[in-house]
């Protein structure tokens, strides 16, 4: 696909979904299955016996996991804590809490890459025969660093030095970088979106999470076994009390122990500069994610 076909191309927003509220649980021996609603717990309950018997359906007809289709389909089960509307009232993003606890923005408003350095190498030698060779085809890089993020930021560089029309910012993570790129107005479901996140060499898990929920998501704060903390053992929502209490405790422990960490910093800021929902989201990721406390160790 020609480069400049990715942000040509004139694509029609689809409303963006906000999470469920309620969720339920329904169980038949060791086999259980969630439902879940945006009106009311007994609407949840429905679905969860719903996708319960179907699920029973399809392990008693032979089909193995990956064959069951719609059956082992969910949402993401995460509790929201904040939606930001455009101004027009549509929903654009969402801050929810994830399975493991930590803050999560989800949006369909910018286009957020996860780089793992692991993967720089050979995206580094197939992106430059593509982009052409930002520093002269073939030509090794004066630059000093070499090591394998040095070699992540360059080739985010050239990214957006082939794409004039976007901005990128690109923030260093504990395992690599993570690239919002704006001005694309592209659902993260479509083609032109997946072929500028598999330009930049995301992770292709992540890939099929952004087309799976046409939402691309950011991490906003650390991952609690990075500060000496084990993932939370009571999934959300609580079933019991007790269970909520526990919840509870892992929660206070964890704002405590992400006190001394950043999950990002900025490491770069290319091409046009973002629309006004764009910058607030930026805004948003920014503070939530600390990129300014550059002194503190990323997790």
């Amino acid at each position: 696909m020609p480069l400049n076909a990715v942000v040509c191309r004139s694509i029609r927003f689809s409303t963006m979904e906000p999470l469920p509220t309620y969720w339920r649980r329904a169980q038949e021996g060791l086999i259980y299955a969630w439902g879940w609603s945006t009106q009311s717990a007994d609407d949840a309950l429905s679905v969860a016996n719903e996708r319960l018997a179907n699920s029973i359906k399809a392990i008693r007809s032979g089909l193995s996991r990956d064959r069951r289709g719609s059956y082992g389909w969910a949402p993401p089960r995460e509790e929201t804590l904040h939606e930001i509307l455009d101004a027009e009232g549509v929903l654009a993003a969402v801050v929810s809490r994830n399975r493991y606890g930590a803050d999560v923005l989800g949006t369909d408003r910018l286009l957020i890459a996860d780089v793992d350095v692991a993967q720089v190498r050979p995206m580094a030698r197939s992106l430059r025969k593509l982009f052409g060779g930002r520093r002269g085809g073939g030509k090794k890089s004066d630059g000093p660093d070499d090591s394998p993020k040095g070699q992540a930021l360059r080739v985010i560089q050239d990214f957006a030095t082939a794409h004039p029309t976007l901005g990128v910012r690109a923030y260093e993570t504990f395992g690599g970088f993570r690239v919002i790129v704006t001005g694309a107005r592209l659902e993260p479901k479509s083609p032109e979106a997946v072929a500028l996140l598999e330009q930049l060499g995301t992770d292709q898990i992540y890939v099929h999470l952004c087309r799976k929920y046409n939402t691309c998501r950011a991490r906003l704060t650390p991952k609690p076994w990075r500060c000496g903390l084990r993932a939370p053992k009571h999934i959300w929502p609580s079933e019991t009390a007790e269970d909520a209490a526990g919840a509870a405790r892992w929660l206070s422990e964890y704002q405590a122990a992400t006190t001394g960490f950043a999950t990002c910093r900025l490491a770069g800021r290319f091409g046009l500069p973002p629309d006004a929902l764009e910058a607030q989201l930026i805004e948003l990721h920014d503070r939530a994610t600390r990129i300014t406390q550059t002194q503190l160790p990323l997790a």
